[in-house]
């Protein structure tokens, strides 16, 4: 895809760049561009309005201005009050480690030309990507994450088009990626056979997509939510259990998901060779963990993730899990399976 060649998320119209940033050229509709990235959303993530999103990411882009990667991630969850200190360095350290995550989704998609990251919020995978000169763009709901990941390209001193819109509605034109990474984001989004659907469409045929998740089902800590067995509980139990540990549902905005759930939405948006798995952890990210239990932990996962039978167990009731799926060659237009 060329960078800056955008289509309306409303009417699928060429988007045409101005002074203050694009206009569609079908419906007239207007997207700014703000903090630097073109803001395509026609509604804000469900945490904050789109006028309380903009303030804080306008907030975060001039504090970063003057201080680092570190400090800007620091800054943000200092003024997030939905997030306790001790969940803030959780949520910290799982961001820092985002370019190690981002490698092994790499290399699982390699070989690559065209990478988008759907979901990509403190760019993780876009650094990764743009470290390894690959044309990547990394697209977010949230402007104050693509805030955070601008400052982590500038630290770096890469480059990456990063692009603020809902991926169930982007703004990019069909077919515009031969891989497309989704780290972390089917939980996260409210409709999942609409955001299957636009994904499988921004992908080119014979395109293959790599995502990770979190396991509703899993018997460990879940790990949005760091507490155990939460995926189990009804909806208004599990809203009191969380309130009760966190101060606040951390979860109130999550689809919790399985690898089956996903699995199925990508086969009925017309993805092929649909696979799911233990997600795999690199030697690197055993290392790099802080604590010695820590390490231990994943040295024991990363060793039942080679052996058969434990390696299905982890599937249905491990805390992470990772899917492949191809866009068929020769598919044309939106053909999808039951459409």
């Amino acid at each position: 895809m060329t960078a800056g060649a955008y289509l309306c998320p409303r009417c699928r119209a060429s988007a045409l760049r101005d002074t203050h940033g694009y206009r569609c050229s079908g419906c007239g509709a207007d997207y700014p561009i703000l903090c630097g990235i073109p803001d395509f959303r026609l509604a804000p993530d469900r945490y904050l309005s789109l006028e309380d999103e903009r303030e804080k990411a306008a907030r975060l882009h001039e504090f970063a201005r003057n201080h680092s990667f570190a400090e800007t991630l620091a800054e943000y969850y200092r003024v997030t009050d939905d997030v306790s200190p001790a969940m803030a360095r959780r949520y910290a350290d799982y961001v820092v480690a985002g370019e190690a995550r981002g490698r092994e989704a790499l290399r699982q998609l390699a070989p690559a030309r065209r990478v988008l990251d759907a979901g990509c919020g403190a760019g993780g995978l876009v650094v990764a990507a743009a470290r390894a000169g690959l044309p990547v763009t990394g697209t977010d709901i949230a402007l104050r994450w693509l805030v955070i990941a601008a400052k982590r390209l500038e630290e770096e001193g890469l480059h990456a088009d990063l692009v603020c819109a809902d991926i169930a509605r982007p703004p990019f034109p069909e077919a515009s990626f031969d891989r497309i990474a989704v780290t972390d984001l089917f939980e996260h989004v409210p409709d999942l056979p609409q955001t299957a659907d636009a994904l499988y469409r921004l992908l080119e045929p014979g395109g293959a997509l790599y995502a990770t998740g979190a396991n509703r089902n899993t018997l460990a800590v879940y790990p949005p939510a760091g507490l155990w067995g939460v995926g189990f509980l009804p909806n208004a139990l599990r809203r009191r259990y969380v309130t009760a540990r966190r101060g606040i549902d951390t979860l109130r905005f999550l689809s919790m998901q399985t690898p089956g759930s996903i699995a199925r939405a990508l086969r009925t948006a017309g993805f092929t060779a649909v696979r799911t798995a233990p997600m795999s952890v690199p030697a690197e990210r055993a290392a790099a963990a802080t604590g010695g239990a820590k390490r231990a932990l994943i040295g024991i996962y990363r060793l039942l993730r080679e052996v058969p039978i434990a390696r299905a167990g982890l599937l249905r009731l491990g805390p992470v899990f990772e899917i492949s799926a191809q866009r068929p060659a020769g598919s044309l237009g939106s053909e999808r399976t039951g459409q």
